[in-house]
């Protein structure tokens, strides 16, 4: 089902140096603010560190230990000729030296994967920004059967629609955690809080929250439309639960209004309604 999109300008939201949500711009540089079409996501207390890097943004959780949500833009360039990334996935040193930097080995061996939010696939055109996808921030932890399963399949969905030779477009993107009532967004961790997380020491201060369900919003507008002026637009979401069992699950099963993904995620998307 194609759903029309009302698009609303989000007055400073592009191109700004001074980011909401009690954060800062990281290495951004002019055309960076593509990466927030759909504006900053929000939510009632200002929880979210900002993150710009030239391949994506994101909204950090210094309390969970990682991204609350990433949002990026994806056009046909941005697939192109090199082989993904075959190292480890490595620490955002762009996070203050306050926060705790999530590595690789946080997750191994905990039946988890380091579940991409920006595919590393929409950034083949270089071997740089194939690179910049293997970022912790970049990254939630979700179950095999949710990332290799209705999530890629999604993912696939969008390059097809990206990529069609008919009606070629381009993705605003932006995705995210649903996180558990337990894990707190707004303050320190505790031992015994009851947020399900994983980690290689016991301090929950270090060790990186498990979402319940990650979520996704995708405005398609035609190729080269900029989103601003995209009468053509249509919207495409899912939440799809974090679990077990679901690997053969159509994408489609788990199609969700921008109001289910905000009333489920507690975030405003303020150029979609």
């Amino acid at each position: 089902m194609k759903r029309a999109v009302v698009l609303v300008l989000c007055t400073g939201c592009l191109g700004s140096d001074e980011a909401p949500s009690g954060g800062v711009l990281v290495g951004a540089t002019p055309g960076e603010g593509a990466h927030l079409g759909l504006g900053v996501p929000n939510r009632d207390k200002a929880d979210d560190f900002l993150l710009v890097h030239p391949q994506f943004a994101a909204g950090y959780n210094r309390y969970l230990n990682a991204s609350s949500w990433v949002s990026w833009r994806t056009t046909q360039d941005d697939y192109g000729p090199v082989d993904r990334f075959d190292g480890s996935f490595y620490a955002d040193t762009s996070l203050p030296s306050g926060f705790f930097r999530t590595t690789h080995n946080d997750l191994t061996g905990s039946g988890y994967d380091r579940g991409h939010m920006l595919r590393s696939e929409e950034r083949t055109r270089t071997t740089e920004d194939n690179y910049a996808t293997f970022v912790m921030t970049n990254v939630l932890p979700q179950r095999p059967d949710l990332n290799r399963g209705p999530w890629f399949d999604f993912e696939l969905f969008v390059q097809e629609t990206v990529e069609s030779t008919e009606t070629p477009r381009d993705a605003y993107v932006v995705a995210g955690a649903v996180w558990p009532s337990e894990c707190s967004t707004s303050a320190v961790r505790r031992t015994g809080d009851g947020c399900v997380d994983l980690g290689r020491g016991t301090d929950p201060t270090m060790r990186i929250a498990v979402p319940e369900a990650t979520w996704k919003i995708v405005v398609f507008v035609d190729a080269g439309r900029d989103i601003a002026d995209a009468g053509d637009a249509y919207i495409v979401g899912v939440v799809i639960p974090n679990e077990s069992g679901i690997s053969r699950d159509d994408w489609e099963d788990y199609r969700a209004t921008v109001s289910e993904i905000e009333n489920a995620s507690g975030y405003d998307v303020p150029a979609v309604e």
